[in-house]
C-alpha cells in the first residue's frame, strides 16, 4: 500500500493539503531561523510513501518537531493510505 502525508482543510478544493517532502528554512531577524513544511501545489510533486512506519514517523515529525512552523488551530498532518488504484499510478508517474 502507498501512504501520503496530508491533513485536513475544509477551505482547500480538494478538502485536504498535502505535503510535498520537503521544508525550507525562512531565516529571521537575529541569527533564528524556521523550518516552513512545503505544500504540494499539483498532484506530481505530493511525496508517496510504501512504507505504513515511515509515512506515520514523518507525520508525527511534523506535528511535534520544534524546528518546524506549525500554526496554532491547524489540524495535525496525518499519513494517509491510497487506494491500491491511485498507489499504481503515483509509483508509474515517480518513474
Amino acid at each position: 500500500m502507498m501512504y501520503v502525508i496530508g491533513r485536513f482543510e475544509p477551505e482547500h478544493r480538494s478538502g485536504c493539503i498535502y505535503w510535498s517532502g520537503s521544508v525550507t528554512i525562512d531565516p529571521g531577524p537575529a541569527d533564528s531561523a524556521t523550518m516552513l513544511i512545503g505544500e504540494a501545489v499539483t498532484r506530481h510533486n505530493v511525496l508517496v510513501i510504501g512504507d505504513a512506519d515511515v509515512a506515520a514517523g514523518l507525520a508525527l515529525w511534523l506535528n511535534t518537531s520544534p524546528a518546524l512552523t506549525r500554526h496554532p488551530g491547524v489540524p495535525l498532518w496525518r499519513a494517509m493510505p491510497l487506494p491500491e488504484e491511485f498507489g499504481m499510478a503515483a509509483r508509474e508517474g515517480s518513474r
